[in-house]
């Protein structure tokens, strides 16, 4: 695994030559990748730990994802006019803080505060970042450079993982958060060196002072629906996103509850999670470079879908089987929707990438593709929680495999047009259960 990620990182570096800013963001993604590794495994059973239970946890990431529904477009067309740098950056720190302040709370509701108000921070700001990586990143090979990054920062990832029990054994759970928080505010003081001295293409010039703030949050407000409604080809783009996000929502929070569930050893929850990380981020440089050979990218996505669909419901049925193979069978069937799922993402991101329909305002374009994404993180935690409060864990995963099929249902609508200017977006886009903890 070491081998793969140095050479991961070599081919990383070479594509993103002469790409400064490109670099200081990949540097800085990898040591939030490593603090988000060192949290994933804890974060879940840290919350049951301090008395919450599957309702309440599902609660919690809901209204986490209340706020970005308006935020995130709105943000996003401001970067546009005023410049991502200052969001990026001061968002990015105010989130690390966040971070250990987690471990400084015992009791149930100010902890469920504290959550609250990361989730706000990170997932408000996650369509400026998108916008940002765009406007450095190339056009050319797209899908194998979106692979690349995405496969670097994974194994990075699952380094991570693997060292997660370690470290909780040495500095316990508060000192990992600890920790975490201190990677976070590295990876932050990281972008302050990022270069925009000649930013993107900005939306077009207007009177300055509050009205035309207000009108540009209003613009990026009603973004999505400008969108659909300009370009209705777009519709089944945007529903995608929504089934996209909604199934994949599920599993940092209940697949290391449900291993458990099934007899995993809590400390082994880390390595467990990790083995599927690091399939997938081998997988994906293929599954880039096979898209940029291919005609559609369609082509790739739909049957990368299905695949993760069976797997997610397999999943599901794991838990039905004698308990002598249940924790089998998911195992199995966790590291085997790994490889349709990676795939398919750098293909995935290309195709989002074709459809924006102007560089000039790839931020406000990405936030209203976040504001699908945060209607679906509003109702997806809810209905989960409920589900696993009900039914039992196991009916989350066959929820989970017929969003993934409503996704695979909607992206095949998505008419493919050569004539769209080329334009880049990042993989982080398209990658929503990336955010740290």
């Amino acid at each position: 695994m070491i081998r793969q990620g140095v050479q991961a990182l070599r081919e990383m570096y070479g594509l993103t030559k002469g790409l400064g800013n490109l670099r200081v963001m990949l540097g800085s993604g990898l040591v939030g990748m490593v603090a988000a590794g060192l949290l994933n495994p804890v974060m879940p059973l840290y919350l049951r730990s301090r008395g919450l239970d599957f309702q309440q946890i599902g609660l919690l990431y809901t209204v986490g994802s209340l706020l970005p529904i308006f935020a995130q477009p709105v943000l996003g067309a401001l970067s546009d006019r005023h410049g991502r740098k200052p969001f990026v950056v001061g968002l990015s720190l105010l989130t690390s803080l966040m971070v250990p302040a987690v471990a400084l709370v015992d009791d149930p509701t100010p902890l469920a505060a504290v959550m609250i108000l990361k989730m706000l921070l990170a997932r408000s700001a996650a369509p400026v970042s998108n916008a940002m990586v765009a406007d450095f990143a190339p056009t050319k090979q797209r899908a194998t450079i979106f692979a690349m990054l995405d496969a670097t920062s994974n194994l990075v990832f699952v380094a991570a993982l693997f060292a997660s029990s370690a470290v909780i054994r040495a500095l316990s759970v508060s000192g990992t958060f600890f920790l975490a928080g201190a990677l976070f505010l590295v990876g932050s003081l990281l972008l302050l060196s990022l270069d925009d001295s000649q930013p993107a293409p900005r939306a077009g010039a207007g009177a300055g002072g509050v009205r035309t703030g207000w009108a540009l949050a209003l613009q990026g407000l009603v973004s999505p629906f400008t969108y659909v409604k300009d370009h209705p080809r777009l519709s089944g783009l945007f529903l995608w996103q929504f089934f996209f996000t909604f199934a994949l929502a599920l599993f940092p929070t209940y697949l290391p509850l449900y291993a458990v569930e099934l007899g995993a050893p809590g400390e082994l929850v880390g390595p467990l999670v990790a083995v599927s990380w690091l399939v997938f981020a081998f997988v994906q440089p293929f599954g880039g470079r096979l898209s940029d050979r291919m005609p559609r990218r369609v082509g790739l996505i739909t049957p990368g879908l299905a695949g993760m669909a069976v797997m997610a419901a397999v999943l599901g049925a794991s838990g039905w089987l004698p308990r002598g193979y249940a924790l089998g069978a998911l195992v199995a069937s966790w590291v085997l929707l790994a490889v349709p799922d990676g795939l398919h993402r750098g293909s995935a991101a290309a195709l989002v990438v074709e459809q924006v329909p102007s560089p000039a305002e790839r931020g406000r374009f990405m936030g209203a593709l976040g504001s699908s994404a945060a209607l679906a993180g509003v109702l997806a935690p809810l209905t989960y929680g409920l589900v696993a409060q009900k039914a039992g864990l196991g009916f989350t995963f066959l929820v989970s495999s017929a969003a993934l099929v409503l996704a695979l249902g909607c992206v095949s609508r998505v008419r493919e047009s050569p004539e769209l200017p080329p334009v880049a977006a990042p993989v982080a886009a398209l990658n929503p259960n990336s955010e740290p903890g």
